[in-house]
């Protein structure tokens, strides 16, 4: 009985050893969680033809700390245009819904870009990623996409602290937005050589049957970025920033 319990008492310190190796070598699979930016100031409507309320604000949620297995690099804005309000609506809705399921919340950025392919929103002249980089600061944004006459209050410009904030990224000239597409305006009824009107088979652009009415639809999400030693990019929950109208046929759009 001896023999036989010492047998059984080697195997078991055998399996517990396996066991030991094989979690350690393995290990578990990490996820990082990030804070989403959570406060709009300000949601645009597309049906809105005030366009002193064509602006998106938000605020970005820099609420964490970088350690050394990740690294959290900021905010982008993801954007897209579509010619179809209807159309616009459904992706919009799908997002959201998405994003208030708690149990799916970390697809909706996946699916915002691979499924849905919106795109970021760019910088003219500005290269660096993300739109909005890291601070440790909560910060206002404040974007307009286009421009009305020659007010500068209503031109297009991307701010930090609002509508009488400064340029993103302490830059000292002005901050526009652009496309992901060839970095052209978003000013699309104007005749300036970087003012194109969206066209089939642009990659930001949801094209359906066309604009019979030249006019185009553009909705924003913002996101938190990050990565980690291995340069895979993770993601927060989205938060939905609204939709404008930009018409086309008109120069004050």
């Amino acid at each position: 009985m001896k023999t036989c319990n010492k047998f059984k008492y080697i195997f078991l310190l055998l399996c517990f050893v396996c066991l030991f190796i094989f979690n350690s070598g393995c290990g578990l699979d990490v996820f990082y969680v990030m804070p989403a930016p959570v406060t709009n100031v300000h949601t645009p409507s597309y049906d809105s033809s005030d366009f002193s309320e064509r602006y998106f604000s938000f605020f970005t949620n820099e609420n964490i700390t970088s350690n050394s297995g990740f690294s959290f690099k900021g905010t982008d804005i993801y954007y897209r245009i579509f010619d179809s309000s209807s159309q616009m609506n459904s992706e919009v809705s799908s997002l959201v819904s998405l994003s208030n399921n708690e149990s799916t919340s970390n697809t909706a950025a996946s699916k915002m870009i691979e499924t849905y392919n919106f795109n970021k929103l760019r910088i003219s002249g500005y290269y660096d990623e993300p739109l909005i980089p890291y601070t440790g600061e909560n910060k206002q944004i404040y974007v307009r996409l286009s421009d009305y006459q020659s007010i500068e209050l209503y031109s297009a410009r991307i701010l930090e602290g609002g509508e009488n904030g400064t340029y993103v990224n302490s830059s000292t000239t002005k901050t526009i937005p652009v496309r992901n597409v060839n970095r052209t305006s978003f000013n699309f009824g104007r005749s300036g050589s970087n003012d194109k009107a969206p066209a089939q088979g642009d990659d930001d652009v949801d094209y359906t049957s066309g604009p019979t009415n030249h006019k185009w639809y553009v909705a924003m999400f913002a996101v938190a970025v990050g990565y980690d030693y291995t340069y895979t990019n993770y993601y927060s929950n989205i938060l939905y920033l609204g939709a404008v109208t930009i018409d086309a046929s008109a120069i004050d759009n």
